[in-house]
């Protein structure tokens, strides 16, 4: 049987030329009514299968004229549709003088057992072309045009939302720009923010770099410093939040780094934490990283003389006005009578003292009883989020 098949896509008319020549019969094809009228008009045709929407000449009016003409209404006409799908497209096609009206996408199978059950009748005789309900051109264009504008609100409608799909994107692509803007910005700010802070404290270091007696101990607590600082963008990394810092995980985290610098005294003293998750901007967590960092520093180093043993406290909390508090506190040897934070003497305690009033805007509070023990208070953070 000599089939024909219409479909401006490819890849459609060409799926069913291969389905239907696997099925033992001869196929002609075009991707338009109009080539279909040239192709009619060429060769005898004993079934025709048409796509609808079309350029040049859509199925509607191809099948009109097909089915207006003398010669041509004989042949069998299948609609094959993605497009118009909606009943009063079946309805019009039906009355059109359409045989069947099969809307895409169907299996190979079900939609080959429809052609089948047209091409038997055909072959055997007890196919009778469907009556043109009709019979007027205005009643046909009537309805085609509804069909038409039908068509046509439903492809602005799907144009409408593409817009505003894409106008969604390009919004977000815009908001990502902007926020890829901010991160570049800041990464030079906090790049050059931690810059500074190194050379400050190498400054404050300068005068006992060069003491053969403090050397190595002085690189080893910058060295710490520096991991500190380190340490808190590894963990905004980790988060991949690059704003928010969790203290709790943070200040465990440069605890297990600082016990391996101190590892002698670690092993005589036992060290208990009570950390709440509370979560900071990168310019609070860097200054208590530091403090952090000083204090328990400190402790190692001057709490525990002779193989003293020892207990290390520390608690990260907020209290009831909602204020942060990091507590530390020994039971080491304290601080003797003339201790003044503020001397050049001690920098690690002036780094702290510095910090919690200039940079975070806080209290420290120390007392030397029974150990020493200390109280930083933050009462809000000074910093915005930028990103």
């Amino acid at each position: 049987m000599k089939i024909l098949v219409i479909d401006d896509k490819d890849e459609a008319r060409y799926f069913l030329e291969v389905l239907l020549k696997g099925n033992g019969h001869d196929v002609e094809g075009a991707s338009n009514g109009k080539e279909g009228l040239e192709v009619l008009s060429k060769q005898k045709i004993d079934l025709i299968i048409s796509d609808i929407l079309m350029p040049d000449m859509d199925g509607f009016e191809f099948c009109k004229i097909v089915k207006h003409h003398d010669t041509y209404k004989f042949i069998p006409f299948i609609f094959y549709t993605a497009t118009y799908v909606e009943k009063k497209d079946e309805e019009f096609a039906l009355k059109l003088g359409a045989d069947i009206f099969i809307r895409k996408p169907m299996d190979p199978d079900s939609l080959m057992k429809l052609i089948d059950e047209l091409i038997k009748k055909i072959e055997d005789g007890s196919y009778k072309p469907r009556d043109t309900e009709l019979k007027f051109e205005a009643d046909i264009y009537k309805i085609y045009n509804q069909r038409l504008i039908k068509k046509l609100e439903h492809k602005i409608e799907q144009l409408e939302n593409e817009i505003e799909k894409r106008t969604v994107a390009e919004m977000k692509l815009r908001k990502s720009l902007q926020e890829k803007e901010i991160l570049i910005k800041e990464l030079y700010h906090r790049t050059r923010n931690n810059m500074q802070v190194i050379i400050s404290m190498l400054r404050l270091y300068s005068t006992k770099l060069f003491d053969q007696q403090w050397s190595e101990k002085a690189i080893e607590d910058i060295t710490n410093k520096i991991q500190t600082m380190a340490l808190v963008h590894h963990k905004l990394y980790e988060s991949q939040d690059l704003s928010y810092v969790n203290l709790r995980d943070y200040f465990e985290s440069l605890l297990d780094l600082l016990k391996e610098s101190y590892s002698d005294v670690i092993q005589r003293c036992t060290i208990e934490t009570d950390f709440d998750e509370i979560k900071v901007l990168l310019d609070t967590a860097i200054p208590l990283g530091f403090i952090l960092n000083e204090l328990f520093t400190n402790t190692c180093i001057h709490a525990f003389p002779s193989d003293r043993k020892g207990r290390i406290a520390i608690k990260l909390f907020k209290n009831d006005k909602h204020q942060i508090v990091l507590a530390f506190e020994d039971n080491g040897i304290g601080l003797p009578d003339d201790f003044v934070i503020e001397s050049d003497e001690n920098i690690g305690l002036l780094i702290v003292s510095g910090m919690v009033k200039n940079q975070l805007q806080g209290l420290v509070d120390y007392k030397s009883e029974d150990g020493l023990h200390w109280k930083v208070t933050i009462d809000k953070e000074n910093y915005s989020e930028r990103i």
